[in-house]
């Protein structure tokens, strides 16, 4: 299959009618959705066509469908949805802090080696990178590779209107249309990992109950909640029109994405108590047959996802404007803004292939 006809297919993907399934699914299908949807006019239109949205939409619950691949395939992604946070939030007790975080996994993965906790989710296994989990490199290894992705987009419209011949122009085009399909596809995965940000249990070694640390206010130590709060009471209980009013207006951090996503950690971290105070009291539960859900319940959930969603939102504003001073291609030789001011002929030879 040829270039133009990979781009036909990954653009014609979008146009394939979704169904809205319903965090689980129903949670992470409206984090992808509303973050899209609530994008400005700066970041470009193909992202935020109805089609593109509801793809986004549908690839956000993707990561969770891929469990079960294979040892290797889920030993290496599974670990990235959760980060295991004391209350303090480091990475078990002495280990690294969710505020400042090693700069790559491999030097994260050292650090939780070394810490001696007593605790981990399995008291077989050993400390590391995949019982301590890498939610945080997770949300920065995406947000990198979007602003690669428009990058390479901004090259494309540069040289589709700066090209010397009507060959150079029509390869851009081509190019442009594959980096479209292909740039709203790593947006909607990695809209996963975001929304996994927002779910309080998915940073916290509290992650299922309350486990074996001091329990003055005696939470749970029945297993069940986590799968109980972002699944079904999330399903049965809210929609979009309780989430929408909750999103607040974008932030910007001025930080760099490590900072920011270390902020979005520390304040889902902050939630975990109140989730638990709330299970506690069956605000999660099932109610009785003719009862009202508990609306402390509804509006905790409700502003959780909008978190998520609003965090999504500004981490791709975030990553569209870090595009336009971005250098891409090998060690550096494309610099967008010259592209952008008309001096394609380096973006050329390399977008195409230089060897």
């Amino acid at each position: 299959m040829n270039a133009r006809n990979i781009a036909l297919l990954l653009t014609a993907t979008c146009l394939v009618p979704v169904q809205a399934f319903g965090w689980g699914a129903s949670g992470h299908h409206m984090i992808g959705e509303l973050g899209a949807k609530a994008l400005p006019d700066e970041v470009p239109a193909f992202v935020r066509t109805p089609q593109s949205v509801a793809f986004i939409a549908e690839l956000a619950r993707e990561p969770d469908r891929w469990r079960d691949a294979g040892l290797v395939h889920d030993r290496e992604r599974d670990p990235g949805h959760f980060v295991d946070a004391t209350d303090d939030g480091h990475v078990y007790e002495g280990g690294p802090s969710l505020k400042a975080l090693p700069p790559t996994r491999e030097d994260y993965d050292t650090a939780v080696r070394a810490t001696t906790s007593f605790w981990a989710r399995d008291p077989k296994d050993k400390h590391t990178q995949y019982t301590a989990g890498y939610l945080p490199y997770s949300i920065i290894d995406g947000w990198q590779q979007l602003v690669r992705d428009f990058a390479f987009w901004r090259i494309d419209v540069a040289g589709e209107k700066f090209a010397k011949t009507d060959a150079d122009r029509a390869w851009f085009t081509q190019d442009r249309i594959l980096r479209e399909g292909l740039t709203v596809r790593d947006l909607g995965v990695w809209a996963h990992y975001v929304g996994d940000a927002s779910q309080p249990l998915h940073v916290s070694m509290h992650y299922n109950t309350w486990g074996p640390f001091p329990n003055p206010e005696n939470f749970t130590q029945t297993p069940g909640l986590h799968s109980k709060f972002e699944s079904a009471f999330v399903h049965y209980n809210i929609t979009e029109a309780d989430v929408v009013p909750l999103m607040v207006p974008y932030r910007d951090c001025a930080c760099a994405i490590d900072v920011r996503t270390a902020d979005y950690l520390m304040t889902s971290l902050g939630f975990v108590i109140p989730t638990f105070r709330l299970d506690k009291v069956h605000g999660f539960d099932k109610p009785a047959e003719g009862a009202a859900v508990n609306p402390d319940a509804k509006a905790f959930a409700a502003a959780r996802l909008a978190a998520g969603a609003a965090e999504l939102r500004d981490m791709i504003i975030d990553a569209w404007r870090a595009s336009a001073t971005a250098k891409v291609g090998y060690k550096g030789a494309i610099d967008v803004q010259k592209v952008e001011a008309g001096e394609i002929d380096t973006a050329l030879a390399e977008m195409m292939g230089k060897d």
